[in-house]
């Protein structure tokens, strides 16, 4: 770990300007790589799912219902969340950190290669779409229960004024994640051709995730639990039911990490997942050159991310993220003009732009400033819930309802930008009534 201090307690605690030790540097990259490999498993069905399951689960519908089908069962990943959260931030709080990403990766990992199984709906009727949307909740669940425990784990053992920086780490692997998914995606799409990866090679990177999944377990075992974690626990004992302790007692905490996630969430899916099928079904782009773009986006965002997390714990959460929203208010109807010319560089250079830069700047603060929002004994509980409830409202919910308001609108964006607009301004309001704890000791 990091180097620290005997408590009254009998824990130890991360000295405030205490260098890091090589224990607490692999507790970084355990955390760091698995959550690469959780959102590469997360990431796979969001590129596929635009380009092959209308035609593979849902062919009986016309192309509007399949969309809106696929998109659907893409929201189901984020309603299911919420509920991972509360189980694992539960089990986090009470038990430990560590436990419960072993158990997250796993059933994330079986869940994405079990998808890279399934058969197609003209060979399995109704059970195909099915066991898709049951696998699809089993990712969800598993990836809700996952991030604020890496997160928590990684924020409580690491020095005091370089917390955002290093709980940043796990956002920014992330990325990585997202660039692999997209990247073999995208070679796969242009190496096999269209109708050959319809028909059977997007299985492989679903297939692939065992492979990760084996991979993750042995790095994750490796590592420590959380320091503080246990401080608190000799202190003041396990909280009976952290969950419900947040619900009374932190509820604006709560709504806060929501809305921090709301924006951030919504604004990258849509810049994302929404403009893939946009692209490619209503604009008549190749999925080659659409998916390549956020392979690029995410490169961008990989090394920013660190680097602004870095200037978060010298000038504060709120700033960045601030600017990161009014950023995105001006930009997002910048960026359909720009998806209009159809111009393969101009939409790569647009989602850099936009993924890169401006959600980084949302994104990059975000590890940190939700966590912080909550006192150590009901962190993972507290924050998941803020954290989940606002990526289901935002980023889960984002390109169903972009569609289906692109759909009454006759195909124009102008309800869908509309609507991101109002997401913004909400979390606008709600970061300026927001506190900034990054200089503050983690209670």
């Amino acid at each position: 770990m990091s180097q620290t201090t005997a408590t009254a307690g009998g824990g130890a605690v991360p000295e405030p300007d205490a260098k890091t030790t090589p224990a607490f540097r692999r507790l970084v990259v355990a955390s760091s790589l698995g959550s690469a490999i959780e959102h590469y498993d997360f990431f796979i069905y969001a590129f596929t799912a635009p380009l092959v399951f209308d035609h593979f689960f849902f062919p009986k519908m016309d192309s509007v219902a399949s969309m809106m089908a696929v998109y659907a069962t893409f929201a189901v990943g984020f309603v299911a969340r919420p509920l991972g959260g509360m189980v694992f931030g539960h089990y986090g709080d009470k038990i430990g950190r560590k436990a419960m990403l072993m158990m997250t990766f796993v059933i994330m990992g079986v869940a994405s290669f079990l998808i890279g199984c399934l058969p197609r709906y003209d060979s399995a009727g109704l059970f195909a779409p099915v066991a898709l949307v049951f696998l699809r909740f089993m990712q969800g669940f598993a990836f809700g229960g996952e991030y604020m425990n890496a997160v928590s784990l990684t924020l409580e053992n690491a020095p005091q004024k370089r917390r955002g920086f290093f709980a940043s780490w796990v956002n920014a692997s992330g990325p990585i994640g997202i660039i692999v998914a997209s990247g073999l995606i995208a070679i796969l799409s242009g190496a096999y051709g269209k109708d050959l990866f319809i028909d059977w090679v997007w299985r492989i990177p679903f297939l692939f995730s065992f492979v990760l999944v084996v991979i993750g377990t042995y790095i994750r075992h490796s590592v420590d639990e959380s320091l503080l974690l246990k401080k608190k626990h000799d202190e003041v004992g396990t909280q009976k039911a952290p969950i419900l302790t947040a619900l009374r007692s932190h509820k604006k905490a709560i709504v806060l990490g929501c809305l921090a996630n709301m924006v951030h969430s919504s604004f990258q899916y849509l810049s994302t997942v929404f403009v893939i099928g946009y692209a490619v079904r209503t604009l008549g782009m190749s999925p080659a050159q659409v998916t390549s773009g956020p392979m690029f986006a995410n490169i961008a965002e990989m090394l920013m991310v660190p680097l602004i997390a870095f200037y978060s714990d010298r000038f504060g959460r709120k700033p960045f993220m601030i600017l990161g929203i009014v950023l995105a208010m001006i930009w997002f109807p910048i960026f359909f003009q720009i998806l209009a010319m159809k111009d393969p560089l101009l939409l790569i250079l647009g989602l850099v732009v936009s993924i890169g830069l401006i959600h980084g700047l949302m994104f990059a603060p975000e590890a940190a400033f939700t966590a912080e929002l909550f006192p150590t004994e009901i962190r993972v509980s507290g924050s998941s819930l803020g954290k989940q409830f606002g990526i289901i409202f935002g980023g889960g919910m984002a390109p169903l309802v972009a569609t289906w308001l692109m759909g009454q609108a006759g195909g124009s964006t102008t309800p869908v930008i509309l609507y991101f607009e109002a997401i913004a301004a909400m979390a606008f309001v709600g970061m300026l009534l927001a506190p900034d704890k990054a200089k503050k000791v983690l209670d």
